[in-house]
Parts: C-alpha cells; sequence; structure tokens
C-alpha cells in the first residue's frame, strides 16, 4: 500500500534527547510519568509496519490493540528497546477525522516477539477503521 492508501496511521515515536534540534525533535506533554519533554519528528514504527492486530477491550472501557509487526518493525521494535530503555514510546492514531496521541509507555524491557500493545485509549470507530485495513486480524500470543 501506497501511504495515500493507510485510512488508518498508526505511529510509535521515541522519546528525544533534550539537546537535539527542531529538525530533529518537538515538545511533547507525556502522562506516563506526567512531565513535558522532547519525541522525535520521525517514528520508530508505523502503519506500513503492522502485519496484523489484535484489538480488546482496556480495563477503562476503552479499547487497546497489539500489533503484530513484519520484520522491518520488529528489528526497530527491538533496536529502540534496547536502547532506550528507560524512555517513553508514544503512540499516535490518526485518522480522516484526526490526529491524536493515545498513550506514552515507558520502555522498561527489550521486546524481540515484533509485538507492541496499546493498553487503552482507542475508540470504536479507530478499530473499526483499523479492522478494515487490517482485514487479516487474528488474535495474537501477546508477552505480559
Amino acid at each position: 500500500m501506497s501511504r495515500r492508501e493507510y485510512p488508518v496511521n498508526v505511529r510509535f515515536f521515541a522519546e528525544a534527547n533534550k539537546a537535539d534540534t527542531e529538525r530533529f525533535a518537538t515538545p511533547i506533554k507525556l502522562e506516563n510519568p506526567p512531565r513535558e519533554t522532547f519525541m522525535q519528528k520521525i517514528p520508530v514504527i508505523s502503519e506500513r509496519n503492522v502485519k496484523a492486530i489484535f484489538p480488546f477491550r482496556a480495563d477503562d472501557g476503552s479499547l487497546g490493540c497489539a500489533f503484530k509487526l513484519d520484520d522491518s518493525g520488529r528489528i526497530n521494535l527491538d533496536v529502540v528497546s534496547t536502547e532506550r530503555r528507560g524512555t517513553s514510546l508514544v503512540a499516535f492514531i490518526g485518522t480522516k477525522q484526526g490526529s491524536h496521541q493515545v498513550i506514552d509507555m515507558v520502555i522498561d524491557r527489550t521486546v524481540r516477539d515484533g509485538i507492541i500493545v496499546i493498553q487503552r485509549g482507542l475508540t470504536q470507530g479507530e478499530v473499526e477503521a483499523m479492522r478494515k485495513q487490517w482485514p487479516g486480524w487474528k488474535k495474537l500470543k501477546v508477552e505480559s
């Protein structure tokens, strides 16, 4: 699919170094833990890396989703989760209605299986659009 053919954008951005210039980083407010920091302007993982999805109901009533990544995405996730431990990864979802920050997650371990999870914060409409985009979705074994 070309970039324009993706009705849903799923992007994960790594926390940037404070010393990075405006060309490479942008300011952002995080919730986990609450603070102001910077994130890279180029995503580490995007919708182009997604092979399959598994949406689920989150504890807060919103929806979450596990994303099975292709080989390129799996390698990117392995690298960022190894090299940036203790920093945050920020998830954004974009549709025709707009884009929003869904969740930020502290990187606390290396992830080698190529599965990244948004634990909460997705809407029913976003999940339905993702199901259309990745019609071959199926249940995935997600590490705890």
